[in-house]
């Protein structure tokens, strides 16, 4: 919308762009983002295994979904009549491009925590599929460089884009963020699978574990 530019790899072809249907998915997605990110910024459930990883993980999350829910509202109360040209967009996302970059900062100092300190480590031995790599650092690597780290270089590119400079600094944040945002996804998917299936080998005798 703010380049005018049909983004690489579209799943869809655009035939108009539709406020009520991109609030309701903004509204949606910020409002379990915040839920559970404020549930794990205050209970820190994640503490009996890291103490130090739900900050990580969940006060990034609170703030994204809050960010979700305020796009939500202004899409929800921008009048029907008031056209979505290039330079209102620009305008209207200026002032939160402070806020994406300074999320860009939070998660660029969690990268360098991923690494510097080993913040996720390896999956359990008895845990499926990523517990078959067990012993290697591969999750910690994948975390910093496919998660947190693609994630972080989008956030701080956000103001230059917003203020127009240029297509590659807007092809850098797009692919960082679709790559990132494509690996969250999918990650989070199978952690259905492995974590279940963590449990299940938990309980069990430990001689015979089911992958």
């Amino acid at each position: 919308m703010i380049t005018n530019d049909r983004p690489p790899l579209l799943l869809f072809t655009p035939t108009g762009f539709s406020r009520s249907g991109w609030s309701a998915t903004f509204g949606i997605l910020g409002t379990i983002l915040t839920l559970l990110g404020f549930i794990m910024t205050i209970a820190h459930p994640l503490s009996r295994a890291k103490p130090y990883i739900d900050s990580v993980f969940g006060e990034p999350c609170l703030l994204l979904g809050i960010v979700l829910l305020a796009a939500a509202v202004w899409l929800a109360c921008t009048p029907q009549s008031q056209a979505f040209d290039e330079q209102y967009v620009r305008a209207s996302l200026a002032p939160m491009g402070w806020i994406i970059f300074a999320t860009g900062i939070v998660l660029l100092w969690c990268t360098l925590a991923i690494v510097r300190f080993d913040l996720i480590g390896s999956a359990p031995q008895h845990e499926p599929i990523t517990g078959l790599l067990h012993g290697y650092p591969v999750e910690n690597v994948f975390f910093a460089v496919v998660l947190y780290g693609p994630s972080a270089v989008g956030c701080l590119l956000f103001p230059a884009v917003v203020r127009g400079g240029g297509r590659a600094s807007w092809l850098v944040l797009y692919w960082c963020w679709t790559v990132a945002g494509a690996a969250f996804l999918l990650f989070s998917a199978m952690n259905y699978y492995t974590h279940a299936g963590m449990l299940v080998n938990e309980v069990s005798d430990g001689t015979v574990l089911r992958w």
